[in-house]
């Protein structure tokens, strides 16, 4: 069986076809109300200001070179002044590179040197790094970028001028792309001089037409790429993806549906989130097209949140679960008045509907829901309406959208409430992973629908649950364990503030479940013996805790809030590797199974953890493993 939205949702050859026309168009009715505050330092910017900073921007681009076969990198924390770069770029036709600027230079470099990115947009702080990424290109070969600006010099009113000196030789190009049709907005270039290819270093022609050509014919309108985002990377290096103006304008016309929304331009909406992660992007254009005073965190930590919470009246807000579990039990929370807030909507990583729950009580909201969505969905593809109680599901599917759930060893579909791997299509899912076709084939199967690689289920009235990654289901001896499952029953004891689940490889069972644990200060005695023996009984047997407990000090998570269980998983490749290196040593004292576990082995056999993970110890040894002839409590 399949799941789709009885509203269907049809593209049709008349509707705007680019995404700063369909966006000036929505907010053109708002005037002079505010349209966007940077919490950091209260500046603000009006709905009517907008279009005046984005042909500004628009301007200062074209001085740089930008044009419509340019791929300009934006390194920009959470700033409402990239919205201005977003649209500038929509307006050329050029693509914007949503690149995080807090992640490391060789982060950086990777992802400027996937995109193929020509030119780049950062912020000050950001400068340096910039410039170090633009060092290792040309050391490594690459050279892609050629000119870099600052968002105030983007920004301004001073006129750009390119440096021959500053500019690095260019590349070859292969092949022709057809010039874009510029958008139906006006740019005074009157007082505009645009660059040289020879002085920019830019390509006349683009290697990007080798694969797609964003041709702007009737039957292609919309499709030509607006943004590359990158995957989250949990599995794997991270990919770069398309996302086209068509995928945007459906996505934000989808959600703003009346039964799924309730924005208003009365409202006060805050984004703590990321704008290089397609939900981040998403919800802020969602807040802003709806009239909406979008209040933005240049970087998210609990106290600027909550601040921004109470501060600004907050009405509503996206998420995502390790903030609904700030929410739910930081005690901070009790020293800000959020009676304001009354609507909440979560997204990126399973949600722990327990802990949902006590956020809910805890600040008497009206509305928390789930939503479902991947960036090679093209953004949401499924939302509960407003107000539903049904916290559990991430929804139905938005209108125009078809969701199936097939079993995952074979093609048939899933009955009601049976688990399978969730197949995605719709109006505005058109996967394209930039000069990487192979990874577009195989993320589509024979009927052209996405698989997302998650593991989840549908109810009889046509719910949506997600409950994880299928490479993360645990296989012990033959059984499925469900992470989240089981870190939703620990999360229930006091003395825990975190947690996450993965298989520890075993040689009979194949795999077992094992925990990595953050302490709460409050139990700084916390032991293994204890978290095991409150998951027994909670759950199946074979569910348990057989892995072992590792207390860290931190779980490493995605931007998004999903858990890098490939990161935890590496603290055993380690003690596999001590484990061989003590052997070796005749001469080394044998540490025990406890000493490797809590730490204390000879300093000659004591693993060494890497600067990106946590430390961990093991704390199995330390607590009785359970005897056959234990009883088992009853589940409650």
């Amino acid at each position: 069986m399949e799941v789709q939205n009885p509203f269907q949702f049809t593209w049709e050859k008349g509707t705007t076809s680019n995404f700063a026309d369909f966006f000036f168009a929505k907010i053109a009715k708002y005037g002079t109300q505010p349209a966007l505050i940077e919490a950091e330092t209260r500046k603000q910017w009006r709905f009517s200001e907008i279009k005046q900073f984005t042909e500004t921007c628009g301007c200062r681009l074209r001085e740089m070179g930008v044009n419509s076969t340019s791929r300009v990198a934006i390194v920009t924390a959470t700033s409402p002044q990239a919205i201005f770069v977003h649209l500038a770029n929509a307006i050329i036709g050029s693509i914007a590179v949503c690149i995080n600027g807090f992640g490391s230079t060789d982060e950086l470099w990777q992802q400027v040197d996937l995109s193929e990115a020509t030119h780049c947009v950062c912020e000050t702080q950001f400068l340096g790094k910039v410039e170090e990424v633009r060092r290792k290109a040309v050391m490594r070969g690459g050279g892609r970028i050629k000119v870099i600006k600052t968002l105030e010099e983007v920004l301004g009113q001073e006129k750009i001028t390119v440096a021959p000196h500053a500019v690095l030789k260019k590349r070859e190009s292969k092949s022709i792309i057809l010039p874009k049709e510029e958008s139906q907005l006006s740019l005074d270039t009157s007082s505009v001089t645009t660059p040289t290819n020879d002085e920019t270093g830019g390509d006349e022609h683009d290697e990007h037409s080798d694969e797609t050509n964003h041709s702007n014919g009737e039957d292609n309108a919309g499709r030509a790429p607006l943004f590359i985002f990158y995957s989250s990377g949990t599995t794997g290096l991270p990919k770069a993806l398309e996302l086209s103006h068509q995928s945007l304008i459906i996505n934000l016309t989808q959600i703003s549906f009346p039964i799924f929304n309730s924005l208003s331009h009365k409202e006060r909406f805050v984004l703590p989130l990321c704008l290089h992660h397609i939900f981040g992007t998403v919800s802020a254009y969602f807040s802003l097209i709806n009239g909406a005073t979008t209040i933005m965190l240049n970087k998210y930590t609990t106290k600027g949140f909550l601040e921004a919470l109470d501060e600004h009246k907050i009405t509503q807000t996206h998420v995502t679960p390790p903030m609904i579990q700030m929410l739910a039990f930081d005690p901070l929370v009790e020293s800000h008045n959020l009676s304001s807030l009354r609507s909440v909507i979560v997204s990126g990583a399973p949600l722990d509907a327990n802990v949902a729950k006590i956020c809910r009580e805890r600040l008497q909201l009206k509305d928390i829901r789930q939503v479902y969505g991947m960036t090679e969905l093209g953004g949401i593809c499924t939302l509960s309406h407003v107000n539903s109680d049904n916290i559990e599901s991430v929804g139905v599917p938005l209108p125009g959208m078809l969701v199936r759930i097939a079993h995952w060893d074979k093609k048939e579909l899933c009955a009601p409430r049976q688990i399978g791997q969730l197949l995605v299509t719709g109006p505005q899912v058109m996967p394209v992973f930039y000069k990487n076709p192979k990874a577009t084939a195989e993320i589509l199967d024979s009927n052209k629908m996405v698989r997302t690689g998650d593991a989840g289920y549908y109810d009889e009235k046509g719910y949506i649950y997600v409950i994880g990654r299928i490479k993360d289901m645990i296989k012990y001896k033959g059984a499925l364990v469900c992470p989240s499952e089981v870190e939703s029953v620990m999360r229930s004891h006091p003395g825990i503030d975190d947690c996450a689940v993965v298989g520890r490889q075993d040689h009979v069972s194949g795999e077992v479940p094992a925990a990595f644990v953050v302490r709460n200060a409050a139990y700084p005695l916390l032991a293994s013996a204890e978290v095991r023996q409150h998951v027994a009984g909670k759950i199946s047997q074979f569910k348990e805790l057989r892995g072992g407990v590792y207390f860290i000090s931190e779980i490493p998570r995605s931007i998004c809030g999903k858990v890098v269980r490939r990161q935890l998983k590496q603290h055993w490749d380690r003690e596999r590797t001590v484990s061989k290196a003590d052997n070796a040593a005749p001469a080394a004292t044998p540490a025990t199974p406890t000493g490797i576990a809590n730490g204390n082995s000879a300093s000659a056999g004591k693993p060494r953890r890497p600067s990106n993970m946590p430390a961990a110890k093991s704390a199995s040894a330390r607590g009785a493993k359970p005897s056959a002839g234990r009883p088992i409590r009853p589940k409650t």
